[in-house]
């Protein structure tokens, strides 16, 4: 084998070895880090900076606004307010001004645009029995907009250069789009099961923190496994993982001793 052709090779050896040594690094990191401290895990990832998220997230409220139909009865916003409000003190650090919204929407359902606002809809309020069920999906989405979930799922669906020039250039009538496409469920579908699983184990563990019981959280998803049971599965669990799976996943988090439950 010529000498050059030898070097080449050992060469692609050594930068697969340094890639798979890296490839373990970071997975080690992220075991040892865990939901439990409820730090952010976004450093591996292209993603918006912060700035630039706060400015999409900023058009976004005002094109929902003025597209959906907010509740303007000061009841249901008081309440998801003042739940949500507490969840948000019991986050160890506060990159975000987190607002709460409710909307019109018959269907049990809310969710989170960047910058850290998080919308409830009606149908959600009527589904839930208690406050601690209503903590366990605004803690659910708290734990997104804490992972920066939204700016990750839109920068992996068009590209960090792309949406950086969206935002960077004001072109309000392409995020205007986006921002509905978010409120009609469809953009962040592509959160993946892996955000999804996380922002349930952050959420679980926000809840204890702020002196919920997290059993809210299992007794919703066990309402919505006998929903889908019922009705066949709602469109907006088409992407998230399997109900019974996220149900076992956080009984698992209650035979945790409690200093492994509470975020540090």
């Amino acid at each position: 084998m010529p000498m050059a052709s030898a070097m080449n090779n050992r060469s692609k050896v050594k930068c697969r070895g340094a890639r798979l040594r890296l490839g373990l690094s970071l997975c080690l990191v992220f075991l040892a880090s865990g939901c439990a401290t409820l730090q952010p895990l976004i450093h591996d990832f292209n993603i918006v900076p912060l700035d630039q998220e706060k400015q999409l997230g900023q058009t976004m409220v005002k094109q929902i606004g003025a597209a959906k139909q907010l509740v303007s009865d000061p009841a249901p916003n008081q309440t998801v307010n003042r739940i949500g409000q507490k969840l948000v003190s019991a986050l160890p650090s506060k990159e975000f001004d987190y607002k709460f919204y409710v909307v019109q929407d018959a269907s049990p359902n809310a969710f989170t645009i960047p910058g850290g606002t998080i919308y409830v809809h009606t149908g959600l309020l009527n589904f839930v029995d208690s406050e601690d069920e209503l903590a366990g999906v605004l803690a659910h989405e708290l734990g997104h907009a804490y992972e920066r979930h939204p700016a990750k799922g839109l920068s992996r669906s068009y590209g960090l250069d792309y949406l950086s020039s969206l935002v960077l250039k004001e072109n309000k009538s392409k995020l205007k789009n986006m921002a509905l496409q978010i409120a009609g469920g469809g953009i962040l579908n592509k959160y993946g099961r892996d955000d999804e699983n996380e922002a349930d184990e952050i959420g679980y563990r926000l809840m204890s923190r702020a002196g919920y019981s997290p059993d809210g959280m299992i007794l919703f998803f066990k309402k919505l496994e006998r929903l889908s049971g019922s009705n066949g599965l709602p469109a907006f669990l088409s992407t998230h993982p399997a109900t019974p799976e996220r149900i076992r996943r956080l009984e698992a988090l209650k035979t945790l001793p409690q200093s492994a439950q509470s975020p540090r």
